[in-house]
């Protein structure tokens, strides 16, 4: 969504959010180009919609409006049979010693981002792009204290030489035993990483848990050419690594940053052809 509308001319230093009331028609546009292409669930323009988040460009007095007016324009153009996801991302503070923030003050921003989604009728929760295993935590409990629909709760790792970790140093067993237990009911993995070393991160995920898990990587690692940050990973590559994410059982798939509509009517093909 983030490369969509920077794509669409959103300018630096504007929340994302916005747009749901200033431009809602390219948002509009931006969620029917995916739900054309095939995508089933398309998540909303919300995804740093939380009062910390907004309040940090001074847009803080606009979370209502802005979640509500989010799900109002998925809704507009999901087609029968088709869902509407929430979208919750991190609130870009840190616990100490890295930062100041408090797990209270998680707690009170995805409570009130959650109630408003859902209030609005999204079909499920999507918390991703989480660091932090403890900021997760905060939001999967606030989700399901607001509503009784699926929660989906994905983390982004990174690849090291000792496997798979948080900027935060979680490990997928840590992350999962804590998600499980909070009340998950898919957990998964986005960004960072670029969809070819999602497999492994999926293969070793599968063997961490037996819930439902969703995976949507980056298309490849982004590069700075000519002064445009671009990903280089072609849609074919990527939906033949899609292939194998869900040969190692990822039971819900799509893209994250640099994925346009064409990556997943790639995806689309060539799991049709499974």
């Amino acid at each position: 969504m983030g490369s969509e509308l920077i794509a669409a001319g959103l300018p630096t230093r504007t929340p994302s959010e916005s747009w749901n009331v200033t431009a809602p028609e390219k948002v509009k546009q931006i969620h029917k180009n995916y739900f054309d292409a095939g995508s089933n669930a398309v998540l909303t323009n919300t995804f740093g919609g939380t009062r910390i988040k907004l309040a940090a460009l001074e847009y803080g007095d606009k979370v209502e409006e802005y979640n509500a007016k989010a799900v109002g324009i998925v809704r507009s153009v999901c087609p029968d049979g088709c869902f509407v996801g929430g979208d919750i991302g991190p609130t870009g503070k840190f616990l100490p010693p890295v930062g100041k923030a408090t797990t209270d003050d998680f707690s009170e921003n995805f409570l009130e981002q959650a109630k408003i989604l859902a209030e609005n009728g999204v079909d499920f929760f999507f918390i991703e792009t989480m660091m932090d295993i403890k900021e997760a935590e905060a939001a999967v409990l606030a989700a399901r204290k607001v509503a009784n629909i699926p929660i989906f709760a994905s983390i982004t790792y990174q690849k090291t030489k000792r496997g798979y970790f948080t900027v935060m140093g979680n490990s997928i067993e840590q992350c999962v035993t804590i998600l499980e237990k909070a009340g998950a009911d898919v957990i998964g993995a986005n960004c960072t990483i670029g969809s070819d070393d999602m497999i492994e991160l999926i293969v070793q995920l599968r063997n961490a848990t037996k819930l439902p898990i969703s995976a949507k990587p980056n298309a490849g690692m982004p590069e700075l050419r000519n002064g445009e940050t671009v990903y280089p990973t072609i849609p074919e590559d990527f939906a033949r690594d899609i292939v194998q994410i869900v040969n190692a059982k990822a039971n819900v798939v799509g893209g994250c940053c640099g994925t346009d509509p064409q990556y997943i009517k790639q995806i689309t093909k060539v799991l049709k052809g499974i």
